[in-house]
């Protein structure tokens, strides 16, 4: 799955649950109550966290579902803030989703802002074009939606530097003593670079 889009997009499709109380204006009397449904879509709106669009049992089909209010499976342990799933707000309208294939249902954990790590599998990847912040190299930050396997039963969104991968054959991470990485620098790179046209060595030519 995978292409370029604008406010909402279709995302591989899971069953999971979600609370009752945003479908109940925020009832406090609802809040925690799990509600089946479908999670099918992803909109994105700049400087605000990812929102779903869902399917209910009772056929309703409700958009704009923030994404502390999933769950993908039934939680045991209580769930956790926005803060906590999601670091950055969107950067904008436009964006690309991709079900990266050798991600596919990889577990990794990724590190909270106090240090704590949280066990997670992959969902699916969103990243998003055609803004100042995506196309400035340092700032730039994809979103991995990543199913949270600590018990709460929650979806995260989260970049690739506060991410670390299990692939048991290749990767062997020490979160203790990770290395000491840098942000992508401000630099960007282009073929045509060079004076001299490429075109005056083809094999065909104008």
């Amino acid at each position: 799955m995978h292409g370029h889009h604008c406010l909402n997009a279709s995302i591989p499709h899971i069953y999971g649950h979600v609370d009752a109380q945003i479908l109940y204006g925020l009832d406090p009397a609802k809040a925690g109550q799990l509600v089946p449904c479908v999670i099918f879509g992803v909109t994105s709106i700049p400087s605000r966290a990812l929102h779903f669009s869902i399917l209910l049992e009772s056929g309703a089909q409700w958009a704009r579902i923030p994404l502390q209010m999933l769950r993908w499976e039934l939680p045991t342990v209580a769930p956790r803030p926005l803060t906590d799933l999601q670091m950055w707000d969107c950067h904008g309208w436009d964006f690309a989703i991709t079900h990266y294939d050798y991600l596919r249902e990889m577990s990794c954990t990724y590190r909270l802002r106090d240090g704590s790590l949280v066990p997670a599998s992959y969902w699916f990847t969103l990243d998003h074009t055609d803004n100042g912040f995506s196309n400035y190299p340092p700032e730039h930050k994809c979103y991995h939606l990543l199913k949270l396997e600590d018990g709460s039963g929650q979806i995260a969104a989260m970049p690739n530097n506060r991410i670390l991968w299990h692939d048991a054959s290749f990767c062997h991470p020490t979160p203790e003593a990770a290395p000491d990485y840098k942000v992508m620098a401000p630099t960007t790179w282009h073929a045509e670079g060079e004076r001299e046209s490429a075109q005056l060595t083809a094999y065909t030519r104008d």
